[in-house]
């Protein structure tokens, strides 16, 4: 599901710097956006509503931001680090199965 986030946000930024027309653009952010419910359902099968949908937004925070600095040349600066680097300690935590 996150990596539907960063194709749809890829598009609409795209589209806003002029890269790429909104005729184009838009069009795929829109249907790739529209996938999300149907893998949501798919991910129900493996987990609870509550772990899906926190793993998938940590997830897509976190790999958006990486790819707002590595792909599109953003910054981010000082404590908001810290921000990032709670969201991958959190992704852990939710990692770690608890079997009870």
């Amino acid at each position: 599901m996150a990596i539907l986030d960063l194709v749809m946000m890829a598009c609409v930024k795209m589209v806003n710097t002029g890269s790429l027309s909104a005729g184009v653009g838009m069009p795929i952010a829109i249907f790739t956006y529209a996938l999300e419910p149907i893998v949501f359902s798919r991910a129900l099968k493996y987990e609870n509503m509550v772990v899906t949908n926190l793993v998938w937004n940590l997830m897509s925070d976190v790999l958006v931001t990486l790819q707002g600095i590595f792909i599109f040349g953003e910054s981010i600066r000082g404590i908001r680090w810290v921000a990032i680097c709670m969201a991958l300690v959190s992704l852990a935590i939710f990692s770690y199965t608890d079997n009870n």
